[in-house]
């Protein structure tokens, strides 16, 4: 008897088990399948712009109209869908690779996935961002490789491709050092470093985010040769140059020690009572043409790098014969003024991965070309982090010839 009870409640578990299931299932589905097709979407109005168009349309009085779909061709052959909820009459049709005239088929769909016959549109693209930057890419010859620049006033994501014929036979291939440049910014600028200082043939073509790529640049370049800089330097103190924190521990010469990301003791720092912008200087032991350069921070309590003595807004000057008095003179040239961007943004005390990855590598930094050669450099800080003049360096890098 007590068998056969227990069986009897085994059967009514699995029963309940199964109902819900099948509850479960028709959680997902439409509790009425309309087999009807909604009416048509009407009164399209199409507003173009670069590589897109906005549409607005009225909707179908239908109770289950579920969303609006438009399909269309970004480029011949390139199919693109777009889905709208019901709760909008507007969407946007993007990723055109031209600015030919463009047939869109709108659908009105139920709930049981039933489309409306299809009302169409034609729109007509302005150019497209990718093009835009193309016609106004520039690319000059620098050390070590070559600057690049363009516009791009929509602002789009936009990614220059370069490759390079490294066996003179015109077959264009991706090399060491040879990245692409990404951006969105209104003015795109990048440069392409690490290239032998050889006359070779370069390659470039401006893609967007759907793969829509430009024409292709082809151009003959011979980058001036450079070298990162051997640290034969010294310490060469001036009056008016910053005092060290600790005197013996965090002087000038860790900036040029060739250790990276070291800890205290063994960066620069100079005392954090300073009430004007803080120089140090150096004597490379030789006069050098100046390209580009890289400030590594000191790694601050927490994992930080954008917070306390590290360079922020900062000062580059040159000279051959520097005034024994100190002054920052006419015996000195300022080759550039410098401001460390945190590529996050984000606030004080707060870094993202690349924010840390950028610190770690090094800040880098450009130098203007038609200066000459110079043997002693001054760092002079405007102002730190904290929005004090103190300053911290872990280590410092120069490149040029």
């Amino acid at each position: 008897m007590k068998t056969r009870v227990n069986i009897i409640l085994l059967a009514a578990i699995l029963l309940f088990i199964s109902g819900m299931g099948c509850k479960q299932e028709l959680l997902n589905k439409p509790n009425v399948i309309n087999t009807n097709a909604p009416g048509p979407v009407t009164n399209i109005k199409a507003v173009n712009s670069n590589g897109k168009a906005v549409l607005t349309y009225s909707l179908p009085s239908d109770n289950d109209l579920s969303y609006v779909r438009a399909v269309y061709e970004t480029s011949p052959g390139v199919k693109k869908e777009v889905i709208a909820s019901h709760y909008t009459n507007t969407m946007t049709l993007e990723g055109f690779g031209d600015t030919l005239a463009h047939i869109v088929k709108i659908y009105a769909v139920n709930s049981s996935e039933i489309a409306s016959t299809p009302a169409e549109v034609t729109v007509d693209p302005l150019t497209p961002a990718f093009l835009l930057a193309y016609r106004s890419l520039k690319v000059t010859v620098t050390f070590g490789g070559f600057n690049v620049a363009c516009n791009n006033p929509t602002n789009e994501n936009l990614s220059i491709v370069t490759m390079v014929d490294t066996l003179g036979n015109g077959t264009y291939v991706k090399t060491t050092a040879l990245d692409n440049i990404y951006s969105n910014a209104a003015v795109i600028t990048g440069a392409i470093r690490g290239q032998p200082a050889l006359e070779r043939k370069f390659a470039f073509v401006v893609r967007d985010r759907w793969l829509n790529h430009s024409d292709t640049t082809f151009v003959t370049l011979k980058p001036l040769f450079e070298q990162k800089l051997p640290k034969n330097w010294s310490n060469f103190v001036l009056p008016g140059d910053a005092t060290m924190l600790n005197p013996g521990q965090t002087d000038v010469r860790n900036i040029y020690n060739g250790t990276l990301n070291e800890n205290w003791p063994n960066v620069m720092f100079t005392v954090e009572t300073a009430s004007t912008p803080q120089m140090v200087t150096l004597d490379l032991g030789q006069a050098h043409v100046l390209s580009r350069m890289s400030v590594n921070p000191h790694i601050e309590v927490g994992n930080n790098y954008y917070v306390r003595g590290n360079l922020k807004n900062f000062e580059i000057w040159g000279s051959n014969n520097p005034n024994i008095s100190g002054a920052l003179d006419a015996t000195w040239t300022k080759l550039g003024t410098f401001t460390v961007i945190k590529p996050s943004g984000s606030a004080y005390g707060t870094e993202t991965g690349a924010d840390q990855t950028l610190a770690k590598a090094g800040w880098p930094f450009d130098f203007s070309a038609g200066f000459g050669a110079y043997r002693y450099i001054r760092i002079r800080n405007l102002q730190n982090w904290q929005g004090s003049y103190f300053m911290s360096i872990d280590e410092f890098t120069l490149w040029g010839q």
